[in-house]
């Protein structure tokens, strides 16, 4: 076996208490020129990064990471805490959970969650057979088949079909993405089994109540839950479903992208909801086990019940993203939010290298 030199550093209570870092790498997936959207962005995380470390007036070096080697572009040092921003472009999804495992193996503290976790959320469907093993309600649904049309059967319409291991909205584009005819929404399994090979594909009952963003990171040990935001939807005619689909996401100019807008709840706005939907995004860290910071998306069933639709570990923080505006709700600055990124991942890296 190769013998891997682990560069990592184990810190102290009173580090981890104090931020005692020499410096911080911010890691990201290159990117190249003319990519799509969503991304790009993750050059507008590194800058909110950036400003929340000139607050904290700790050093930092910005390293574009190619194919997910984050071994060949990392010289880090001792004292030194890694900002994982490493993501997975589309029909890459295996990207960001082998960056996190190379930090790991080399004994470096990261920012956001670690490789297990993000295997698991990046994967919707094992996601789903776990929250709903752990009793967190899901809508009905169930693994795409080409060669057996019963899913159709069992999940009631109208139905929604996903790549199975895509974020950003990614595969959520074109005229029709919720169906009510089984022939058209298994036509559209097939396009998507095409436009994204070796990844499962998701279908799920379409969830006709209102959207919710839950942002929950990471404060001395515990997760606290931002205020919550609801995505609301315009001038949308009868009949059209209410998603947030790539276009609301990335395209300036679309139909969605100028009708979708998010608002937050005022505090005693819904109070029974709101703490129906705060217990519900704890529920879902604690059962998949994301650190640091995540993001909790919620929907509405036909009755008003609030089910899970995706746990997103390292959600974005672009500033003027959910995440980042419901922690300036809470009262954060963003040297504040990086602060709780840091200290986070020192916490966790100290805990795993004492056991």
């Amino acid at each position: 076996m190769c013998r891997v030199r682990r560069i990592g550093w184990q810190a102290t209570h009173e580090e981890r208490d104090g931020l005692k870092i020499d410096k911080v790498f911010i890691t990201h997936n290159a990117v190249p020129e003319g990519a799509d959207p969503s991304t790009a962005d993750v050059l507008d995380e590194v800058d909110f990064v950036v400003g929340g470390l000139g607050e904290l007036r700790i050093a930092h070096e910005i390293v574009p990471v190619t194919d997910g080697k984050v071994w060949e572009a990392l010289r880090p040092q001792r004292r030194s805490v890694v900002v994982n921003l490493v993501e997975s472009p589309p029909g890459a999804p295996h990207l960001q959970v082998g960056a996190a495992a190379v930090l790991e193996v080399l004994g470096l503290p990261f920012t956001g969650s670690g490789s297990a976790a993000l295997w698991l959320t990046t994967d919707k469907i094992a996601t789903r057979a776990l929250l709903a093993a752990n009793g967190v309600p899901v809508a009905e649904g169930g693994r795409f088949s080409s060669t057996r049309r019963g899913l159709f059967e069992r999940v009631p319409p109208p139905w929604i079909l996903k790549a199975g291991r895509e974020d950003s909205s990614v595969g959520l584009d074109g005229e029709e993405v919720v169906f009510t005819n089984p022939v058209k929404a298994f036509a559209r399994g097939r396009d998507l089994e095409r436009r994204f090979p070796d990844q499962p594909i998701l279908v799920e009952h379409y969830l006709p109540g209102r959207e919710f963003n839950i942002g929950v990171i990471e404060v001395s040990g515990r997760p606290r839950v931002l205020p919550i935001a609801e995505m609301t939807f315009k001038n949308y005619p009868e009949g059209k479903p209410k998603i947030v689909d790539f276009g609301a996401k990335w395209v300036e100019g679309t139909f969605s992208w100028d009708n979708t807008e998010r608002r937050f709840l005022e505090d005693g706005e819904d109070l029974r909801l709101t703490r129906k939907l705060a217990t519900l995004a704890r529920d879902a860290w604690r059962v998949t086990h994301v650190s640091g910071y995540a993001r909790v998306d919620v929907r509405l069933d036909d009755h008003g019940d609030p089910a899970v639709l995706e746990v997103n570990a390292n959600p974005c923080i672009t500033q003027g993203s959910g995440m980042t505006v419901a922690a300036q709700r809470a009262g954060m600055s963003d040297g504040q939010v990086v602060r709780h990124m840091l200290s986070a991942a020192l916490r966790r890296n100290g805990h795993r290298r004492s056991t």
